[in-house]
């Protein structure tokens, strides 16, 4: 994918003690894209409650309950 000025990648590591050790997999990387399939909202169920995912006016990314 090329590099574009609102299309960044950034890694994301664990600060020291903060319980992520080798035990822990490798966190899944997804593409914004794939997941909203070109929708703006996305709804994720975590147990009992539904959260919204949804890109701002600004593509940022904002999750509510």
């Amino acid at each position: 994918m090329p590099e574009t000025p609102h299309a960044r990648r950034e890694t994301l590591t664990a600060p020291h003690g903060s319980g992520a050790g080798k035990d822990q997999p490798a966190p899944a990387v997804l593409d914004s894209e794939t997941l909203f399939k070109g929708a703006r909202e996305l709804h994720i169920r975590h147990k009992d409650m539904i959260y919204r995912l949804s890109i701002t006016r600004f593509e940022k990314l904002l999750l509510t309950k």
